[in-house]
């Protein structure tokens, strides 16, 4: 093989390289804050001092459990301090919403010393990861009333809970502790599916049992990963009174080993997406104006506010890394008496449940749409992931699923795979005559290429014509690779046998398509230049190394592509032999 085509193997292999970093970046752990669950262990015979915990029980809280003592160095001095540690008075110590009783709310009074009074409500709805929230204040002097007022003393647990959430929170300041997804599991803690390390022929492997997938409650996705300290939402009043401001995050649940994990703040206000965030050691950013919602979100999650009540809103992002991130939105306090209403969603990005909120003119479905980047403009949602879901309801298998959709796609593409066969049958046929224009031009370039395009013209050859389909397919390929790489409806989806997870990498079946890729470009038609034939062979090598690292539904589709390609050629080299045979008796 010359220079040329050794160069064409490398640069083809840089490129794959390239689509790797592009497209599945891996980024750097953001610096993660000191919790109790993350501090190192103490050495031997060092004095440490034990950190209270709370427990949290598998059970709803009752008035007589889940009670705890949180150590306090000083009593808090202001008003905000007071805020965050005082104990609310609930209105109930667990909501259980139903079908039957498809709603319910929990009110949290606080009557400060300084004479503020402030009410926190929270509205749970049955099949809704949404919380209608509420929060009103009352400046000192503007009630006589006296109800809600409490003491410094042990926190409580409240459960607020329905089909898909169950939120446990804390008297201590209204705020949430652990906010479970009934219906996601925790991530695996090894990989779900067969990857080959080499670590594994050392006995070295640091593989232990994985999660259940769905289902178990002692495996429930938890989104809340904040310190005691930094639980949602912080309620906090302006020293002259006049402002109040609810932040939520930080610590929204952000997997920072996952391929592809990200977390960022995202806003919209006055109809434009906002993403700036402060650089480290920077205050928050801040902006004011028509706020229609602003969320926390990463790649599978995302905790979002939608403001209710007409007043002057106001936003800020905070934090610069994955686990500092929060958001917060701000209000005046005019009157003696002020309240404000918000949605809030907490959950996974399930496209359906986002789409179906009001979000103030702009769809929460933004939160999705910003996983597939620029790849937004083809709508995967509509003619893919849409598609997808429908067909799962049928087949209930994701898998099964996306076997549908490609033999559905193969379809629509027959008639150009029929034409880009019959090009490169044409291509195959005039190999001959262009090997004599070659000998007879071989050092004339020009001319070359000229007797070339007039003997394609002449015989009425479109000499790309076998590259149609493939090029076509690239939008449906990325499309379908983001989808499968994003869309947490995938995530935790089995197929058949040991594939547990569509989402995650499988190296077997990488392997198996491979060896399809080989079978297929076997009983290819040749064409051009037989060097260029021989550079081809080590495609199906680096499309199996790239496509190790690929989600195994990307895989099944690129498989069960190329198992249908060698069925339709096959079929159509059948049809053509009769045809070449009887040209050949005639001549």
């Amino acid at each position: 093989m010359e220079w040329r085509a050794i160069l064409a193997v490398a640069l083809s292999i840089f490129v794959l390289v390239l689509w790797q970093y592009v497209f599945v970046p891996v980024p750097e752990p953001p610096q993660q804050p000191a919790t109790p669950e993350r501090q190192e262990k103490p050495s031997a015979g060092s004095e440490t001092t034990p950190i209270p915990s709370v427990t949290r029980p598998s059970q709803p809280s009752t008035p007589g459990a889940g009670e705890t003592t949180v150590a306090q160095a000083t009593a808090p001095q202001s008003l905000n301090e007071r805020l965050q540690v005082a104990n609310f008075s609930p209105s109930a110590w667990q909501l259980m919403v139903t079908e039957q009783q498809p709603q319910g709310v929990v009110r949290f009074e606080y009557q400060d010393p300084s004479g503020w009074r402030a009410v926190k409500t929270f509205e749970l709805h049955h099949g809704s990861y949404a919380m209608e929230v509420g929060i009103t204040l009352e400046k000192p002097g503007a009630s006589s009333a006296v109800a809600g007022t409490t003491s410094a003393g042990p926190e409580r647990l409240v459960t607020l809970e329905n089909d898909v959430l169950r939120v446990v929170m804390t008297t201590q300041g209204a705020r949430i502790k652990s906010l479970l997804l009934k219906k996601y599991a925790a991530p695996w803690k090894t990989d779900p599916n067969i990857v080959f390390r080499l670590d594994y022929l050392w006995g070295s492997s640091k593989a232990s049992t994985p999660t259940s997938v769905r289902g178990a409650n002692n495996t429930m996705m938890n989104l809340v990963e904040a310190s005691e300290a930094g639980l949602w939402p912080a309620l906090e009043i302006s020293a002259d009174g006049q402002q109040a401001l609810l932040r939520w995050g930080p610590g929204l649940y952000t997997d920072l080993e996952a391929n592809g994990s990200y977390a960022s703040p995202l806003t919209f206000i006055n109809g434009e997406r906002w993403l700036d965030v402060p650089n480290p050691g920077q205050p928050p950013l801040e902006r004011s104006g028509q706020v229609q919602w602003t969320a926390v979100q990463n790649k599978y999650y995302a905790l979002a506010a939608i403001p209710r009540t007409n007043t002057a809103w106001g936003v800020s992002h905070q934090g610069s890394s994955a686990l500092e991130y929060a958001v917060a939105l701000r209000w005046p306090l005019n009157g003696a008496s002020t309240a404000v209403h918000f949605t809030v969603y907490t959950g996974p990005k399930e496209l359906r449940q986002l789409a179906a909120l009001d979000a103030n003119g702009k769809s929460l479905a933004e939160l999705v749409y910003y996983n597939y980047g620029w790849v937004r403009v083809l709508r995967p949602d509509v003619w893919l992931l849409g598609p997808l879901q429908w067909l799962y309801g049928v087949t209930r298998n994701y898998g099964i699923a996306i076997i549908i959709i490609t033999v559905v796609i193969k379809l629509i593409f027959y008639p150009l795979t029929v034409k880009s066969f019959k090009s490169m049958q044409a291509m195959q046929h005039l190999q001959p005559q262009m090997k004599r224009l070659q000998d007879m031009y071989k050092n004339d370039r020009q001319k070359l290429n000229e007797e070339m395009m007039k003997l394609y013209r002449e015989q009425k050859v479109n000499p790309v014509g076998g590259c149609l389909p493939m090029v076509v397919q690239i939008p449906v390929f990325i499309a379908l690779y983001q989808v499968l790489y994003t869309s947490i409806e995938l995530r935790h989806a089995g197929f058949l046998w040991w594939i547990k997870d569509l989402s995650a990498p499988d190296h077997p079946m990488a392997i198996v398509m491979g060896a399809s890729m080989v079978i297929q470009q076997w009983m290819t038609p040749m064409t051009g230049d037989p060097r260029q034939a021989k550079m081809m062979l080590f495609m199906p090598i680096i499309f199996t190394f790239m496509f190790l690292n690929f989600p195994v539904g990307l895989v099944i589709y690129w498989l069960v592509n190329n198992l249908l390609t060698i069925a339709q050629q096959y079929v159509m080299l059948r049809q053509a032999r009769p045809a070449t045979q009887s040209a050949g008796d005639t001549a």
